[in-house]
């Protein structure tokens, strides 16, 4: 190709993409984006190459010299137009009145080359020069298409880079969504066991709270039965003195109130019984209570266990409280009973020994 053919066609590429460009609305942001950026690199390569390679050999030559003040010129006004268009939003109405201005001041340029340049080169120029100028220019053109594919390859492998990477994590990710999730299972399965257990463990402790209350209810009901024997004994006694005496016909007025104090301390008892029972109510009622309010803040099985624990040692301590407080109110009855019933005795005894020394 010579140098005349060369100019000639440089700018074919360039009118294409002025014509793409031309034929878009304001819609296809991404489109004007695309086909601009094609066309800045088009003229700029253009740009380059002339002013590289041409324009140092012609200024050689007072045939050229001027021309080539004029070419630059042109150059830097294509630059200016070009970064002013870059600036411009896509979706402006201005933006493609903007793309015609350019485009006349482009091909002002090629005409003015063609008009005045090209015959000045071939008067200027010999065949050696004008054929080095022309390997200079293809040369640098093929540069410059490899080093873009070159980037456009390197652009695709750090796509595929990315890709694949992004693959890697993904599967990573996936494996550890996988490990946590059998991890959660493995402490699922125990804090499920361990829910079932709390249930059980509940049914146990409520079933044993209601047979310490039956414990204290039997003992109570005993310790009324000792109450009544000593009663009886003591009635026995005191009318055994009756019949001996015959002005004691019934018990006198102090083992009356003996035999009635003595029914209040089953009824104390009982009181206990039930306060400890109600206490017991409480802590349970409040228990729960806490426990609802930690499993709303649980986040992982392990928190969830724990609080799981914590309900049923809370529960299972109170259970064996109100069960040792009970079985002492029990005792503490039985106790009281059996001392008020002897003093009863020791009174009425006390009574008829008085009454056979008044004789």
């Amino acid at each position: 190709m010579t140098i005349m053919q060369l100019l000639q066609n440089s700018p074919t590429k360039a009118n294409e993409l002025f014509a793409k460009l031309a034929d878009t609305s304001s819609g296809a942001v991404k489109t004007r984006e695309k086909l601009l950026a094609e066309l800045k690199e088009e003229l700029e390569i253009q740009a380059r190459l002339e002013e590289q390679h041409l324009f140092p050999v012609l200024k050689k030559h007072k045939e050229t010299k001027d021309l080539v003040a004029d070419a630059i010129n042109d150059n830097k006004q294509v630059r200016a137009l070009l970064t002013d268009l870059e600036r411009t939003p896509k979706d402006d109405e201005g933006f493609a009145q903007k793309v015609t201005a350019l485009k006349k001041v482009f091909q002002q340029h090629v005409r003015d080359e063609r008009k005045e340049l090209l015959p000045a080169v071939r008067i200027a120029l010999s065949e050696e020069e004008a054929q080095a100028v022309t390997e200079k220019l293809e040369a640098g053109r093929a540069r410059i298409e490899e080093s873009k594919r070159d980037e456009a390859e390197e652009r695709r492998a750090a796509a595929r880079r990315e890709r694949e990477e992004a693959e890697r994590v993904e599967a990573e990710a996936e494996a550890e969504r996988q490990r946590i999730r059998e991890a959660s299972a493995a402490l699922t399965r125990p804090a499920e066991a361990m829910t079932e257990r709390s249930v059980q463990a509940l049914t146990t402790s409520g079933t044993m709270a209601r047979a310490g209350a039956d414990v204290a209810t039997e003992a109570s009901r005993q310790a009324a039965g000792l109450i009544g024997q000593a009663a009886q004994q003591t009635t026995s006694t005191m009318a055994r003195t009756a019949r001996s005496y015959a002005d004691a016909a019934l018990p006198s007025g102090a083992a009356i109130q003996t035999m009635a104090a003595l029914p209040m301390a089953t009824a104390d008892a009982t009181r206990e019984a039930v306060d400890a029972w109600m206490d017991w109510m409480n802590k349970t009622v409040e228990t729960s209570k806490r426990a609802s309010q930690s499993f709303a803040h649980s986040v992982t099985p392990m928190q969830f266990a724990e609080v799981q624990s914590r309900y049923v040692q809370d529960n299972i301590q109170a259970m064996m409280e109100v069960g040792t407080r009970l079985s002492q109110i029990a005792m503490r009855a039985v106790q009281d009973m059996a001392r008020s019933a002897h003093d009863a005795d020791e009174r009425a005894q006390g009574k008829g020994n008085g009454l056979r020394s008044r004789r």
